[in-house]
């Protein structure tokens, strides 16, 4: 696996990390002279520095080493879980060499270790993808972005349209798609369209910004969780050739990167498209450090949760009409909620939804989410 693998190089000072007991003096580094014993790793971060399918965004293979360094100067929480980075991978000549050898990477790991990818561009999504469909693994993949990256062109893969690839592919085992932050003026409505057809959960900009916690669910059940930092607006991001004047703030990113390192499903997060030469002060690499601090925060605190625990061991609500059965579950440790949905899916399926949702339907109401979850699984 290491030959796969560039040591850490960085102008970091490990010993001053130590003596103020910062993150960087609690990880287990990959060195020239030293190979982490990953076996005993709870969480692994990655740095791909790959930008060939970096649209207009030429830069963004710097990002690694500027992110960790960031990352590596905050004060960690009250942690308990081991962390190596293991480096940077190794740039292969045909890109698609790259995509393989991460994969090799993700296939060499522990298969409960929990793994942050720093980018480079978002099409390395792909590569993560591909590691689940070739271990013939269904998986549910996040995506937080302003844009809808799909296209109905037929051309090379890159970062603004690697869905399509993803969704194309012909062995799939993509089960549920989510897209968070989208804002509407930037996507042609056709996406929209497919994007309905296919019953792809998506939350636009105006409906997370009003309730965040209801995005919760989604990312819960998502093994990855892949975020543009384009997502997140200028004041707060300004890392890209493009960023934009809205999107999310600083502080929303950081929530929901905390709600994927708590999540039970998730084992990786994915940073993308940060590119160090438009940051103004390091402002953008400073709050990507944070999102990982939150994220490895969530780790640390996760609370064993369904699916790890038995559906028995739930509080169950039924909610009957004329039409149709529910039966919703709620765990009162972690105030998560699911539902199941008897005559459409097998009873032993159960779906991450929301206390709204449930509310919702006692009113004689199908919630956006419970009308997704119904009409794909009847497909």
């Amino acid at each position: 696996m290491f030959s796969l693998l560039k040591p850490l190089n960085l102008q970091y000072d490990f010993e001053a990390a130590d003596a103020y007991a910062q993150i960087g003096s609690l990880i287990d580094v990959y060195t020239i002279d030293y190979q982490p014993d990953l076996s005993a790793a709870d969480l692994v971060i990655i740095g791909v520095e790959e930008q060939r399918n970096a649209i207009n965004n030429d830069g963004v293979k710097y990002a690694p080493d500027v992110i960790r360094t960031a990352f590596y100067n905050l004060y960690p929480g009250e942690w308990h879980l081991k962390i190596a980075d293991i480096g940077n991978l190794v740039i292969s000549d045909n890109i698609k060499e790259t995509y393989e050898h991460l994969h090799q990477i993700l296939d060499g790991l522990p298969q409960d270790t929990n793994i942050i990818l720093l980018g480079g561009s978002q099409d390395l999504t792909v590569a993560l993808t591909n590691f689940y469909d070739q271990n013939n693994k269904p998986y549910n993949l996040s995506v937080i972005d302003a844009f809808i990256d799909s296209s109905l062109l037929d051309q090379d893969i890159d970062n603004e349209n690697y869905l399509t690839y993803i969704l194309g592919k012909p062995d799939v085992l993509l089960h549920n798609l989510s897209l968070f932050g989208i804002q509407t003026y930037y996507n042609h409505p056709s996406k929209f369209k497919m994007f309905d057809q296919l019953y792809v959960d998506y939350y636009k900009l105006g409906e997370i910004q009003n309730n965040i916690q209801e995005l919760e669910p989604e990312i819960r059940e998502a093994d990855i969780v892949s975020i543009d930092i384009r997502s997140i607006r200028y004041a707060d991001m300004p890392a890209h050739v493009s960023s934009q004047p809205n999107g999310l703030t600083g502080l929303e990113i950081c929530k929901i990167s905390r709600m994927a390192g708590i999540a039970s499903n998730n084992r990786i997060l994915g940073m993308f498209e940060y590119n160090p030469m438009y940051d103004k002060n390091n402002t953008g690499a400073n709050l990507a450090a944070q999102v990982l601090w939150y994220y490895v925060e969530g780790k640390n605190i996760y609370q064993n949760d369904y699916p790890k625990i038995s559906k028995e061991t739930l509080l169950k609500f039924y909610v009957e009409n004329e039409v149709l059965k529910l039966v919703f579950y709620k765990n009162p440790e972690t105030n998560r909620w699911w539902v199941e949905i008897p005559k459409i899916t097998p009873q032993s399926l159960l779906f991450a939804c929301s206390e709204t949702d449930y509310q919702a339907a006692l009113k004689m109401k199908m919630s956006s989410r419970l009308y997704r979850i119904i009409n794909k699984m009847s497909v």
